[in-house]
Formats: C-alpha cells, sequence, structure tokens
C-alpha cells in the first residue's frame, strides 16, 4: 500500500512537472509552446505564431495523460512509455536547439526551468515506475 501511494505522489508530480514545463521559458526566453512539434525533426524554426495544438505542449501533454493513464492501469509498461514520449521530446528538442545555433555558441547556463522541469518530471516518472506495484490477480 505503502508502495502505490509512493508511485501515485511520484506520478503526479512527474506528470505536472511535464505538462507545466510547457508553460516555461526553456532556453533564452523561448518558450515551448511556440514551437511546431514538426520542428523537433525537421529543425527549429523562426516562427512564432504556433497554434497551441501543434506545438510542444502536445507530446509534453501526451506524456502527462500517459502517466495517469498507467497510474490508473498500474502499468509498468505504459509508464514507462510516457516517461520516454516526455524524454524524446527534451531530448530532440535540446538537438534541434543546438543545431540551430551551432554547438559552439550553445551555453548550457542558458538553459531555463521549463526544460530542468520537463527532464525532473521525467526522472521522476522513471523513479516510479520502479516503486509502482504489479497489478494483483
Amino acid at each position: 500500500m505503502a508502495r502505490l501511494t509512493v508511485a501515485v505522489l511520484l506520478t503526479l508530480i512527474g506528470a505536472a512537472a511535464l505538462v507545466l514545463s510547457a508553460f516555461q521559458p526553456w532556453y533564452q526566453g523561448r518558450d515551448p509552446r511556440s514551437v511546431p512539434v514538426a520542428d523537433l525533426f525537421t529543425g527549429l524554426t523562426g516562427d512564432g505564431g504556433v497554434a497551441i495544438t501543434t506545438s510542444m505542449l502536445l507530446p509534453l501533454a501526451a506524456a502527462g495523460l500517459l502517466a495517469l493513464i498507467a497510474l490508473a492501469a498500474r502499468s509498468k509498461v505504459v509508464m514507462a512509455l510516457a516517461a520516454l514520449v516526455g524524454l524524446a521530446t527534451c531530448v530532440l528538442w535540446l538537438v534541434q536547439q543546438i543545431r540551430d545555433i551551432a554547438p559552439i555558441a550553445f551555453e548550457w547556463t542558458a538553459i531555463e526551468p521549463g526544460l530542468r522541469n520537463a527532464f525532473g518530471g521525467v526522472l521522476v516518472l522513471l523513479i516510479a515506475v520502479a516503486v509502482l506495484p504489479a497489478r494483483e490477480r
């Protein structure tokens, strides 16, 4: 029972961190809601007019929702998938951001709370996977 309680708290914290990270700047004031999901694969553009439904909020919110579904079903696989979606979003964005401004010009100190919260949310979800007890049959 205690493991389930800890898993619930960790999942809620991790999912919230992922979703809230989309509302914070990630690098030098750049807001992830202004980055289209397609840019994660093709390279970042300077376009700022992006609908929220096609922005980076979509995969981050999907990861948070997937984590909550995994918690309800007590599925470690689905919880790990949620963490993987969040991690993939962060890593793809980071790679494209470094490519956009040239690797030598990228400043690790310019990373802002949004990206740190997203990575923290992924880490917390991975811990929740380890703590989540298996379903009783």
